[in-house]
């Protein structure tokens, strides 16, 4: 039905019919209440029991209210319920939010005096009177107001058996205009009139007459057949049913209201949505526009309907709707997709059950939450240069990207992939949606795991499209455009780059792209050729450089050390010094000293300038922190340089015993942090990658070996030796004697009392006094450890085995995947670490502190520079290259689904042959059993 304003403002709607609880005085009376007024209406007090109705004078379909403040003063409805009914005897009923709850929807109204404020009902409602209830307000009431809806409620009437009034009733409907189904085969008065209709023209009036007699009066006959005569004649208001027919009578009751309306185009536009019926619309309805003659005239009619169908297809999913509408230009998006109606998708739909969210606030929660799921950084949304004004409207350039969100955000997952297909920037708008689908799945619990799994699903179909994209670009373009998709950089999506946005969403295979790894090699790790280097970061070079080089400078003429792979080999060469001197100052007397001296104290500064290093790196923000946090390798450096600080403070405070313990804990730690250097490595790399998950598998065998541990070990202790006093001593045999066990060191001797020194005590008394205890029930101890030797050492080390050996295939699998994601880490982590190593970066880190202190420090970033032609080329080519994979994918599927059909037609036929051979058969088996006689047979 085409929505259109009720008559408020227009005054179709009388002062009469509109009535108030109160007015506080005659400016501001219920008069005043319409839409646009120069005033509007205040009543005399402010409070819950004020309320403002509208006598419709009909019954109607409304669909929504429409609000403003007062536009004199700050005076305005913040809250509002709706009521109605449709006679005047009736009691008010209030619209609902449409669900098992019935819960009363509380409309959210205006902010400032003039905006207007539109709230569409989850369902119209049928109504003659409409009231307007305030529940919370500005300073005071003080409201106008305009309601929105349809005159034409499509009305069907059906006729399913019946008697003699039934036929009255239905003739009168068709007469008047209001279509009707007549169920045939249902018996009675249906039958007669289906008959009527069938057979008009070819049978006598006696054979209906014949039929009237069945279920009518004598003298009613004459009159009922002067009736249905009428009613035949209008055969677009009767249509017949047939019950014992295959087709459902809900397509039938469309088709009567679709053609008593044939020539309101908009109106059976309407209808067949409402029943959500693509096909009628698409092969019956615009099917026969494009044949007429009169398309223009017909195309205005429709597009003042479909604006409001094309916003309800959106909040219901309706995706072949949506499309079917762009493809046939009835809708232009660029036209209809303002800041308004974007606010209006998301409160009636992802944000429909939060009272707390309004038009007013609905983007900065859209903003959050899109934040949240990416981790990407707006600074609102949409980005101001997303907006543009044109009179009162503020439309938003490509709408199609932020329907994409919409549509992802609402898990519309059809509409989402349309989108995205008539978008811009395929490749980035691919990855940030399987980051957000990834995120959504995390967050699912297991009691949403067929939901998990689809949302996995779907960022894997996500992660393809984007690599399948950029193989086209790839193939089809220069050497020189697939880098600048790469590394362009995305205003509307957080200032990232397509290779941000795949580290972010976990995309290895994206990043194991020839493309991505190309521009690795050639561009960045070792070259750093058209990226985006700061002139501060140059600054820093010619101010640090000088200090440094009297030390460095065979290195320094070897390696470029503004590339990542000369500051890799810089800083794993001062690393490996780092460490041999650790090693000497660990092995040597140096610690003995009651202060540190030479060496030693050379040591402690090299070793706070990995401090200060690994303090930039955390960053000064919570987001940069948090990506600090979830690098494991991270873990390891706070664990080392933790512990060295610990221990060198203990050294300055004379505990040297304590402290040569703890740096021995921190030399553990730098040289197992030698292993990240080995990922450069294609043959070393994925073998750091298989301990760190071995690690983890580790780590869940631990937990239950320590179940079976501590199970037996207490099992054992009660058994041999029930008389022990020395509780700590106990605790640590629990868990000593049972673990050396596991390799080999079985402490049979001291289970059986036979170790040769042994020196124990079976007397309580001298072991209450500190004697060692003999074992005692020394047969039960050989008994649990024989089973703990056979559930440990066989089944839960094979566990192990098995476990490690899975994780080896994993990985193995994807080696060469693994291996570049790690390679693309590491050369991103150089590209932004400063150009000298410890202990000489010491010179940066004061520089960089400077610098930021007085504003003017811009870190450096991987981003390729380009100018504004360039960008509006690359852009344009990846648009291209996505349109014609898309176009590609799609002649693909429809060619798989001809064969598809052609080979279902084969095999039908196939089948059908063999069975009319295999009947052929067996009537020549049968002929031939039944000529040939026993007596005549042959041998």
């Amino acid at each position: 039905m085409h929505e259109q304003p009720l008559g408020l403002q227009d005054k179709k709607v009388q002062d009469s019919q509109i009535n108030c609880s109160s007015t506080k005085h005659a400016t501001c009376n219920h008069s005043k209440a319409r839409l646009n007024n120069d005033s509007a209406w205040t009543p005399d007090s402010s409070d819950k029991n004020q309320w403002i109705e509208v006598d419709l004078g009909v019954t109607k379909l409304v669909s929504e209210v429409v609000t403003q403040g007062n536009p004199n003063e700050d005076k305005w409805v913040t809250k509002y319920t709706v009521q109605y009914k449709v006679e005047k005897r009736d009691e008010w009923k209030f619209v609902t939010d449409d669900t098992e709850q019935n819960k009363i929807l509380k409309f959210p109204g205006n902010s400032n005096r003039n905006s207007k404020q539109r709230n569409i009902f989850p369902v119209p409602i049928r109504a003659s009177f409409v009231r307007l209830v305030p529940t919370e307000w500005r300073t005071n009431i003080s409201m106008r107001f305009e309601l929105r809806g349809s005159d034409d409620l499509p009305v069907v009437c059906i006729l399913v058996e019946g008697g003699p009034n039934s036929i009255q009733q239905s003739c009168e409907a068709v007469e008047k205009g209001t279509p009707v189904v007549v169920v045939a085969n249902s018996g009675r008065a249906s039958d007669v009139l289906a008959y009527a209709f069938q057979e008009a023209g070819e049978k006598s009036d006696d054979d209906i007459e014949n039929r009237l007699k069945t279920i009518i009066k004598e003298d009613e006959i004459a009159e009922s057949k002067k009736l249905i005569k009428k009613a035949v004649h209008h055969s677009n208001m009767l249509n017949i049913y047939d019950a014992k027919s295959n087709i459902e009578i809900d397509h039938m009751i469309l088709q009567a209201l679709m053609k008593a309306n044939i020539t309101n185009i908009g109106l059976q536009v309407t209808l067949a949505q409402t029943w959500n019926r693509i096909d009628i619309v698409k092969d019956e309805i615009f099917r026969s526009l494009g044949e007429t003659t009169d398309w223009e005239r017909y195309n205005r009619e429709i597009k003042e309907t479909i604006s409001g169908n094309f916003h309800q297809a959106l909040i219901k999913n309706q995706e072949g709707f949506v499309k079917l509408y762009l493809d046939n230009g009835v809708v232009i998006l660029e036209n209809f997709i303002t800041l308004d109606e974007l606010k209006k998708l998301y409160v009636e739909t992802k944000f429909k059950e939060d009272e707390r969210v309004n038009e007013q606030n609905v983007l900065e929660k859209v903003r959050r939450e899109i934040e949240d799921l990416t981790t990407l950084h707006f600074e609102r949304y949409p980005l101001s240069s997303n907006v543009k004004d044109v009179g009162l409207h503020n439309y938003l350039q490509d709408p199609y990207r932020h329907l994409f969100i919409f549509a992802i955000l609402n898990d519309f997952e059809e509409m989402a992939e349309y989108f995205w297909e008539e978008g811009q920037e395929h490749i980035a708008s691919a990855l940030v949606a399987s980051k957000i689908y990834r995120s959504q799945a995390h967050m699912m619990t297991a009691t949403y795991k067929e939901k998990r799994e689809r949302f996995k699903k779907i960022e894997k179909k996500y992660d393809d499209l984007a690599y399948e994209v950029l193989d086209a670009c790839e193939s089809q373009s220069e050497k020189s455009d697939s880098p600048n998709i790469v590394l362009r950089n995305l205003p509307n999506w957080g200032r990232k780059t397509c290779l941000d946005l795949a580290e972010i969403s976990g995309n290895r295979n994206f990043i194991a792209h020839s493309a991505v790894q190309t521009l690795l090699d050639e561009e960045i790790w070792s070259t750093r050729d058209g990226l985006n280097d700061t002139k501060a970061e140059k600054k820093e070079e010619c101010c640090c450089i000088p200090y440094g080089r009297f030390i460095i400078f065979y290195i320094w003429s070897c390696l470029d050390v503004r590339t990542p792979k000369g500051r890799f080999c810089h800083n794993a060469a001062f690393y490996i010094m780092f460490l041999a001197l650790f090693t000497y100052v660990m092995i040597s007397d140096q610690l003995s000293n009651r202060w540190p001296a030479g060496w030693e104290c050379f040591l402690i500064v090299w070793g706070i300038t990995f401090v200060t290093e690994e303090i930039r790196q955390m960053g000064i923000t919570i987001k940069e922190m948090k990506e600090y946090i979830l690098n494991q390798w991270n873990w390891i450096d706070i664990y080392m340089l933790t512990s060295f600080v610990l221990g060198v403070i203990l050294r300055l405070v004379n505990h040297r015993h304590e402290a040569r313990i703890i740096l021995a804990f921190s030399i553990f730690g730098f040289y197992f942090r030698l292993f990240h250097k080995l990922t450069f490595s294609k043959y070393t790399g994925p073998k750091v990658l298989m301990i760190g998950q071995m690690l983890i598998d580790l780590a869940v065998f631990m937990v239950i070996l320590l179940i079976v541990l501590t199970g037996y070990g207490v099992a054992v202790q009660s058994v041999l030796y029930p008389h022990v006093t020395d509780h700590w001593n106990v605790f640590k045999e629990i868990l000593y004697r049972p673990y050396f066990q596991i390799y080999g060191e079985l402490f049979l001797e001291d289970i059986q009392g036979t170790a040769d020194d042994c020196a124990c005590s079976k007397n309580e008394t001298a072991i209450s006094l500190g004697a060692t205890p003999c074992p005692q029930n020394t047969g039960w101890g050989i008994v649990f450890l024989a089973l703990y030797m056979v559930f440990s050492n066989v089944l839960l080390l094979n566990l192990l085995i098995a476990m490690f050996s899975h994780t080896f295939d994993k990985v193995e699998e994807e080696n060469d995947v693994h291996w570049k994601f790690l390679r693309y880490s590491l050369t991103k982590e150089y590209f932004n670490r400063p150009f000298l190593a410890p202990p000489l970066i010491i010179l940066v880190h004061i520089y960089r502190l400077t610098r930021f202190c007085l504003g003017n420090w811009t870190p450096a970033v991987m981003v390729r520079k380009l100018s504004e032609e360039d960008d509006a080329r690359t852009i344009k080519m990846e648009q291209r290259c996505g349109y014609e994979h898309i176009l590609s994918k799609r002649r693909k599927q429809r060619q798989d689904a001809s064969l598809r059909s052609r080979l279902e037609e084969l095999d039908c036929s196939l089948r059908s042959r063999f069975h009319e051979l295999d009947k052929n058969l067996k009537k020549l088996k049968t002929h031939i059993s039944s000529n040939i006689s026993p007596g005549n047979g042959t041998s």
